[in-house]
């Protein structure tokens, strides 16, 4: 068949010498029936891996050469690795998908069954998680909570494995964000899109390099970049609690000359009530101080990273 359309299958990684080979090997198998509609490029961007993965992927390329890889000169993060892997598919779609093989390959063929009806963005949407009891309840927290502050509608349990249509990826190369948040990004954009529900497994081998300290950064960096309302809260809560205290102080002097014998005595109500607002301080601070380090990032204009090493590209 003449012109056939192109989808490309992008995927990030680190350190993951036990899954590189058989996640490439997995995913051309399962592309397969497929390549008689379409051609397929395979894109690696491995984030200065301390492993043999980069090793692994140049002698996959050796006999594939739609297998395209960058290594970076450090890890960049996972969010600009994903962003600049996504700049290099030239496809008329692209599949995003992790090396650990956590996200099942077997649901390809329903993402491009529905790009082909139609749909801009089709990702999976997990039902269930192979995890610690623990984990589950904060993800659930942090959903709910981006869910009621974001200004827009977030899916939740979806993460990055989905396919989107090309004008999407166009529209994501226009976000000029530093470390983006690209669920955030892709919702923001909006156009068609549907959720396939999946079961995510846990790691076929090897370890997750997603500690918590991660998830939490991650979590941080989505609030931050979906919505204003914390900045707003501090705001309010700042003028609830001014006007608490210039009230309380009325009542404060009020009863020590009325009621002298009744008024407030000590220094540990001082010092609680000092201690109270303080914390009320630093937290606010705290929040006002990360949107501050976004812009200051922002301004800085860095390039997000450099490339040591490429393949077939």
């Amino acid at each position: 068949m003449k012109n056939k359309k192109l989808i490309s299958i992008v995927t990030p990684c680190y350190n993951e010498e036990e899954n590189i080979t058989l996640h490439f090997k997995t995913i051309l198998k399962i592309t397969k029936p497929f390549r008689t509609k379409y051609n397929f490029e395979f894109v690696y961007t491995d984030n200065c891996s301390e492993d043999k993965t980069f090793s692994l992927l140049k002698d996959l390329a050796k006999n594939y050469k739609n297998l395209k890889a960058v290594r970076f000169s450090r890890n960049i993060g996972v969010n600009r690795s994903i962003y600049f892997g996504l700049s290099q598919a030239r496809g008329d779609a692209a599949i995003l998908i992790q090396a650990d093989l956590q996200d099942p390959p077997e649901l390809i063929p329903q993402f491009i069954k529905w790009w082909e009806n139609g749909f801009d963005v089709v990702y999976g949407k997990v039902t269930l998680r192979k995890e610690f009891l623990i984990m589950r309840y904060l993800r659930q927290i942090y959903y709910k909570l981006i869910t009621t502050l974001s200004e827009i509608d977030i899916p939740q349990n979806a993460g990055e494995f989905r396919i989107m249509s090309r004008r999407v990826l166009d529209a994501i190369g226009k976000y000029k964000e530093d470390d983006i948040y690209l669920r955030g990004v892709i919702a923001h954009i909006g156009y068609k899109q549907r959720a396939i529900p999946y079961v995510r497994g846990k790691r076929m081998r090897g370890k997750s390099n997603a500690n918590f300290f991660h998830l939490i950064t991650y979590a941080i960096n989505g609030l931050l970049s979906t919505t204003v309302v914390p900045i707003r809260l501090t705001l309010i809560i700042g003028l609830l609690f001014s006007t608490t205290g210039f009230l309380l102080t009325i009542i404060i002097v009020i009863t020590k000359f009325a009621f002298p014998n009744k008024a407030p005595q000590g220094f540990t109500m001082l010092a609680t009530i000092v201690t109270f607002f303080a914390g009320v301080q630093m937290f606010s601070i705290g929040i006002i101080g990360e949107y501050i380090r976004k812009i200051y990032i922002q301004s800085l204009n860095r390039p997000q990273g450099f490339i040591e090493e490429k393949i077939n590209l």
